[in-house]
C-alpha cells in the first residue's frame, strides 16, 4: 500500500525489534527517531500487540494496522499509555471503536499522521 502511493519506508529493519515499515527510513530513524512513523499490522491482536512496544521504542508513536473486532477498551487504553495507535477501516472503527482517542481510520492515518510528516520530511530535506 505504501509503496503503491510512493510513501518511503523501509520494511522489516531491526531497531529494538522487527517493525513492518519504518517511515520515512532507517537513516533518518539514526539520525531522528522522534520525527519518525512506526507502523505495524496484526490481523488480530489478543495480547500480541505488546511485542509492538518493543518494535522501536524511540519513535514518535505506533501504528498498529489491524481488523480485530474485539480489542477491549482497557487494552486501548493500555495502548494509548504505550502511544500506540490502533489504524482500521472507518467502518471497523465506526463499530467498535468510535470513542477511542487512540483508533484512527485509515483516511485520518494518512490525512492527520503521514502526510503532514511527508510535509515536514519533505521541507527539512530527508527525502
Amino acid at each position: 500500500m505504501f509503496k503503491a502511493l510512493n510513501y518511503p519506508f523501509d520494511e522489516q529493519v531491526v531497531i529494538n525489534g522487527k517493525p513492518d515499515f519504518l517511515m520515512p527510513s532507517k537513516k533518518h530513524y539514526r539520525k531522528d527517531p522522534p520525527d519518525c512513523i512506526i507502523f505495524t499490522t496484526k490481523r488480530t491482536l489478543r495480547e500480541r500487540w505488546r511485542q509492538i512496544v518493543t518494535e522501536g521504542t524511540r519513535g514518535l508513536g505506533f501504528y498498529l494496522a489491524t481488523i480485530d473486532e474485539k480489542i477491549s477498551s482497557i487494552q486501548l487504553e493500555e495502548m494509548l499509555n504505550h502511544r500506540i495507535y490502533v489504524v482500521c477501516p472507518q467502518t471497523l472503527k465506526d463499530k467498535c471503536y468510535n470513542n477511542a482517542i487512540n483508533v484512527l481510520s485509515f483516511k485520518q492515518f494518512f490525512k492527520d499522521r503521514l502526510d503532514p510528516a511527508m510535509k515536514r520530511w519533505k521541507d527539512n530535506g530527508v527525502i
